[in-house]
């Protein structure tokens, strides 16, 4: 259990949490000033297991001051697994870390060992080799503290650290930093100072630039955009642009259960690492296995456009007129990088409404092989639901397709001329044409048929297949009138003046409320949350959770219930984290039914 430490805040891996030191709370991520730890009462303490009262150091009577245990390797003598060591930690702390900078592999497998071996509400202190250049990394990583003292190390050695990495002093011909130590004084007059002088003042310029790179690295993580910093931080090192490419290609599963089901903020993919993130992942995987698209004569495949949703473009618009007449008997398939395929009905979902790309006409071979490989999974899968393929694509995409058609056997009709733009008169004109042609009878598309189709296949993707028909009831089938109000894409669905659910743009979320959970209940198996014999108000906290389905990310919509309540919320935590962890908001409680 922790006593001292809560953690408040996640972005992926990476947390802010609070570690209460004599009345006072310090914000993690942390960097600690190995000058200022001492056993004083009140600050930290730090156990190992040789130490002859270990056993002892779980009663609470002497526990007034955060305590933290150290991690020994496998091979040492004293090594003792986590799970057998008494539970009183409020930070772990790593042990040889230095032997981590031997490989990027090491440095990986030593992180991710402890994080996961660790409950998941106590801090992670990595010590001794922390720099401004992978600071964020770690962090991202799953570190909660490091300290200075590579830092002050380095200043004593003469060696002068920056963001971007690091350099002999001699090797300046001026201070290319703004801190108070570097504005006090001119290179020259810092080279003159003697040994101890000069040391000093390099170790407090680096400990200055480290603690700067804490400090962005938390607004990162407030933001939900540290992910992009460090795939830009990366790039000053091939060591750390390793690292990253290991947890990208050998620790999906750890990245997964941590990183949130939606954002608030923009994705931004700029680098070929972006491919590899969860959320791309994750989305494409989901269009494959949870998404049943409508049985429609004609698939048209279109580019993606830079303005989110797709729909509200000026592209997508005249897309959207020429088609007009027939959209009845089209689907509607938006090709796009990093997230292969977008189905029209997911257009406002996270994170198809919320990703930007540099956007230069060039396609990378990574990139291509990506995009190409999701579209091939989505026709194997899905092309039973179509008679013929229309593509109005240019450029690479309209390779990429080919590539594909080919691949699979597939004629797919095009409707773009080569170098001719898709938003041309002559290239709508022929779309328009090609479509006629195809359809037997005009069919419009409704207003009413658009917005279910839509809610139906979000609830599909959030909650898994099934969820959609059963949430809007027999409408389908002439049943009870549903009624959807709203402006594109905040839709609000309800039957007989209740509510049932809504689409939250700003997260690209379906949220249900209670009655709209009750349609879906027996579908909702993995997004259940049990508590205690409580009736909750504002949220949940962690230690009211008996149980909580293991699928359950950050920001799910979630059900809980206990025996006198059944509610609906937002997940906080990750539902294994919800289990494991004695501190903290583990659901936001949107609405509460008691149960007589």
């Amino acid at each position: 259990m922790t006593k001292f430490y809560e953690v408040r805040r996640r972005d992926g891996a990476a947390r802010t949490g609070k570690l209460s030191v004599e009345e006072n709370y310090i914000q993690t991520p942390l960097m600690l000033r190995v000058d200022t730890i001492s056993k004083k009462k009140g600050e930290l303490e730090v156990f190992n297991v040789e130490n002859p009262n270990f056993d002892d150091l779980s009663s609470e009577e002497a526990w007034d001051a955060p305590r933290g245990v150290v991690l020994l390797p496998e091979v040492h003598p004293l090594f003792t697994k986590v799970k057998e060591a008494p539970m009183f930690a409020d930070f772990f702390v790593l042990s040889f870390a230095s032997n981590m900078l031997n490989s990027p592999r090491d440095f990986v497998r030593r992180v991710i060992d402890a994080r996961n071996a660790i409950p998941p509400d106590v801090a992670l202190w990595v010590p001794a080799i922390a720099t401004a250049e992978n600071a964020a990394l770690m962090f991202y990583m799953g570190v909660d503290i490091i300290d200075d003292t590579n830092a002050v190390l380095k200043g004593c050695q003469g060696i002068y650290l920056m963001e971007e990495g690091e350099v002999r002093l001699n090797e300046l011909d001026e201070l290319p930093c703004n801190c108070r130590v570097c504005t006090s004084l001119s290179i020259n007059a810092l080279k003159q100072k003697n040994s101890k002088e000069r040391a000093s003042l390099l170790a407090k310029h680096n400990t200055l630039v480290l603690d700067k790179e804490v400090k962005k690295a938390r607004a990162c993580i407030r933001a939900g955009n540290l992910r992009e910093y460090v795939e830009m931080r990366v790039r000053s090192s091939p060591f750390l642009t390793a690292v990253l490419r290991i947890l990208d290609s050998e620790e999906e599963a750890y990245f997964e259960r941590r990183t949130p089901v939606a954002r608030n903020c923009i994705m931004m993919a700029n680098t070929m690492e972006s491919l590899k993130r969860t959320e791309v992942k994750r989305f494409a995987s989901r269009v494959l296995e949870r998404y049943e698209p409508p049985a429609r004569k004609i698939l048209l495949i279109l580019p993606c456009s830079a303005r989110k949703p797709y729909s509200t473009s000026p592209s997508h618009t005249r897309f959207i007129d020429a088609i007009a007449g027939y959209r009845g008997q089209i689907h509607e398939l938006i090709l796009t990088s990093p997230l292969g395929v977008v189905p029209r009905e997911l257009e406002a979902v996270y994170p198809a409404a919320f990703y930007n790309i540099p956007v230069t006409g060039y396609w990378d071979a990574e990139e291509r092989e990506w995009v190409s490989s999701c579209l091939r999974a989505y026709l194997e899968r899905k092309m039973k639901n179509y008679d013929v393929v229309v593509a109005h694509l240019s450029g690479a995409y309209s390779e990429i397709c080919a590539l594909v058609a080919e691949d699979l056997g597939i004629e797919i009709a095009y409707t773009c001329e080569a170098n001719e733009g898709t938003t041309s008169k002559e290239a709508l004109n022929r779309l328009k044409e090609r479509v006629a042609g195809l359809c037997d009878d005009k069919r419009r598309l409704s207003g009413f048929e658009m917005k279910m189709s839509m809610i139906k296949a979000m609830a599909d993707f959030q909650f898994g297949p099934g969820a959609g028909r059963q949430l809007l009831g027999e409408e389908e089938e002439g049943g009870e009138r549903l009624k959807i109000n709203g402006k594109f894409p905040s839709f609000k669905l309800s039957s007989k003046g209740d509510v049932l659910a809504r689409i939250v743009p700003e997260y690209g979320l379906l949220t249900l409320t209670v009655k709209g959970a009750r349609r879906i209940e027996d579908l909702l198996s993995s997004y259940v949350v049990e508590i205690g014999d409580f009736a909750p108000k504002g949220s949940i906290l962690a230690p009211g959770v008996v149980n909580a389905g293991e699928q359950i990310r950050v920001n799910d919509e979630v059900v809980f219930r206990g025996e006198k309540v059944f509610g609906v919320g937002r997940a906080k935590m990750s539902g294994w984290e919800m289990v494991e962890s004695q501190k903290g908001m583990a659901v936001q409680v949107r609405e509460v039914e008691e149960i007589e």
